[in-house]
């Protein structure tokens, strides 16, 4: 009878031991900068911060980092920025983005982005860069070159509006410029008509500078012969 019950005992210990082991092995934890992304087959997912269960062979999890990240873009030479005057800009821009810890935009961007694609810097580079691109070339495109020059956080305020918030699950955190400066005339195309402007703008501002450097007004004619003005006295 004793052995009986010691069977039994050992029996229920043993599933005990089983199902704790399953169960350890569905459960599921991430870190406070992330989430789990949790589907089962077509039904509607769902998110979870912290910890889950997540049921074997019916449930699939993935981990969606929602930590801020970095998109750097850089535009110079022929695809330098062109302001309103013409002028065109050479500029590097560093744009923050996160997830934000909510489930709707968790989801948005595990469905439409992925969390692999998503997770990877060079994946979040490739499905940004363009976008902000437009953004800063938009935005340029309202500065004449020294406004733009003149007032720094203007122009970044100015590209997070044109930027928006439709970003695929993305939010625009900050925005800062490392490099905003002349792009070099010898890198300007003077077949392309907005480069043909600039190139005519900065050509007369120089030519305006060297005369004011010399001293001499605007227009005279340096080649002109002088010819001393009559004394007024008669030769008789």
């Amino acid at each position: 009878m004793e052995t009986s019950i010691l069977l039994v005992m050992a029996g229920v210990a043993a599933v005990c031991a089983a199902s704790g082991g399953v169960l350890l092995r569905c459960y599921r934890r991430v870190g406070p900068g992330e989430a789990l992304v949790i589907e089962r087959g077509r039904g509607r997912a769902r998110v979870r911060f912290g910890s889950a269960l997540v049921l074997p062979v019916v449930e699939r999890a993935e981990v969606l980092d929602l930590s801020v990240r970095k998109v750097v873009v850089e535009r110079r030479g022929r695809q330098g920025l062109s302001c309103q005057d013409g002028i065109r800009v050479d500029v590097r821009a560093t744009l923050w983005v996160k997830v934000e810890p909510e489930e709707e935009g968790v989801l948005r961007v595990a469905r439409e982005v992925g969390s692999a694609r998503a997770n990877k810097p060079e994946g979040l580079q490739g499905l940004l860069e363009e976008r902000f691109a437009r953004a800063l070339a938009n935005s340029a495109s309202t500065f004449d070159f020294e406004e733009l020059l003149a007032d720094r956080s203007l122009f970044i305020d100015h590209v997070m509006m044109e930027v928006g918030s439709e970003l695929l699950g993305f939010k625009l955190e900050r925005m800062s410029l490392g490099r905003l400066e002349q792009t070099p005339l010898d890198q300007l195309d003077p077949t392309n008509e907005q480069d043909a402007r600039g190139i005519l703008k900065l050509t007369g501002r120089a030519t305006r500078l060297a005369l004011e450097t010399s001293g001499e007004p605007e227009g005279a004619d340096r080649d002109q012969p002088h010819h001393p003005a009559p004394s007024g006295r008669g030769t008789g």
